[in-house]
């Protein structure tokens, strides 16, 4: 490998280091921190129904967030500083709601207020840094960084099962908080490290990235090169998504009321590590391989094999067997959520990145803000401590998986 190789890739690692922070802090408070807390507050006939408002609330004007940071990243930059503000508020006031949270969560209006502070700041820092794939002109790169990006948003995840599962269960009080935040910290940093090198060092040779300068008039009325293509890559990936996103609000309490377990949050936090394990290698190696298997032909492929096991699940109450169903979604959603920010960069004009990104990252909010209500009702509806309600809960995510599949067919499809 040549040392300009050996620089784009130290660039593709550095760059994608605060999506590890970011799921890191997503699927500790979504799967264990914010069902804790909500349990703790409300009756427990009323928990998975209020577990899902909250989270459609705050995932709704947590999107906001993203959105506004990509489109006036594209607008108000400070000279070439890369989106540094906008990265630069969004981790530090997630890292200072952080380490405010365990003060303010004794109530559900504490609880609602710092979840919504971490939804639109969260999202401020990577609305932000989303739209930088999109600025990488070699379609191999992107398909790397796709690889690397899928990579680590599962190490995050696998971190925040394995060390917020011990740290929730254990005597050490509050510190499931603190280390997300130097989590956060230390990412974040990676991050804007990784940045600040490609604009000192890397302009100045050929790194096939394009030029980060204001746009000029004539390029802001550029569009995706279909923009029913692109609506329907935003709606097909809404659906998909829809079917993962609000399962793990509601995964400690399917293995607290189905499974029995009474310490479920270890159990939880072991099936996330084996997931884990399973699906970074996916990620990484179809990311990688994208672009000569084909970015559509994976994404279509990923929602139906998704669906499949998600049927199933609620019909066995063997650990090992939901390990082994639970790994196939993984690998499967792993490399969804990699390839398909590829497929969206591929279809967007360079000057209009951060607000095209921020679109697309719509069907993520989206379905984080609409799939915890819909589930979270299902689940009052069928009651919460019975196994029909989480049958009724699997089955509408298998739907949504296949929904998902046939309209991004349809895009595939799209001249």
């Amino acid at each position: 490998m040549d040392s300009l190789q050996r620089v784009r890739n130290r660039f593709l690692f550095g760059y994608n280091m605060l999506y590890l922070g970011s799921n890191y802090l997503w699927i500790s408070l979504e799967s264990l921190i914010l069902p804790t807390q909500i349990g703790a507050v409300v009756d427990p006939s009323q928990v998975g129904f209020i577990l899902g408002i909250t989270a459609s609330v705050g995932n709704a004007l947590g999107m906001m967030g993203n959105l506004l940071a990509g489109i006036l990243s594209d607008r108000l930059r400070n000279g070439k500083s890369l989106r540094y503000p906008y990265i630069i508020a969004g981790v530090v006031v997630v890292i200072l709601t952080l380490i405010l949270e365990p003060f303010i969560s004794g109530s559900l209006p504490g609880i609602l207020s710092g979840y919504i502070l971490l939804q639109a700041f969260s999202n401020m820092a990577i609305g932000a840094t989303q739209p930088v794939l999109a600025e990488i002109q070699n379609k191999d790169q992107r398909g790397t960084s796709a690889g690397i990006n899928g990579l680590f948003s599962l190490m995050g995840i696998g971190l925040g099962f394995g060390l917020t599962s011990y740290l929730i269960s254990s005597p050490f009080v509050n510190y499931d908080f603190y280390a997300i935040a130097a989590g956060v910290a230390i990412t974040g940093t990676g991050t804007l490290l990784a940045l600040h090198a490609r604009r000192n060092t890397f302009l100045s040779i050929n790194m096939n990235y394009t030029s980060i300068s204001l746009p000029h008039i004539s390029s802001i009325r550029n569009f995706p090169i279909n923009l029913i293509k692109f609506g329907k890559l935003i709606a097909g990936s809404f659906f998909v998504f829809s079917g993962i996103t609000g399962l793990t609000y509601f995964e400690l309490y399917f293995f607290k009321e189905v499974l029995n377990f009474s310490n479920a949050a270890i159990y939880v936090g072991i099936a996330g590590i084996v997931v884990i394990i399973v699906s970074s290698a996916s990620a990484m190696v179809l990311g990688h391989f994208s672009t000569r298997l084909g970015r559509w032909n994976i994404i279509i492929a990923d929602a139906i094999a998704a669906s499949i096991p998600t049927f199933i699940i609620p019909y066995f109450r063997s650990f090992y067997i939901f390990l082994i169903l639970g790994s196939i979604i993984g690998a499967t959603y792993g490399t969804f959520y990699s390839v398909s920010f590829a497929v969206a960069s591929d279809l967007i004009p360079e000057n209009e990145s951060g607000k095209y990104m921020s679109y697309f990252y719509l069907s993520i909010a989206g379905a984080s803000s609409f799939s915890p209500l819909i589930y979270g009702s299902v689940l009052l509806f069928f009651g919460q401590t019975s196994s029909k309600g989480f049958t009724a809960l699997f089955t509408l995510s298998g739907i949504f998986y296949l929904i998902g599949a046939a309209i991004l067919y349809l895009a595939h499809k799209t001249k």
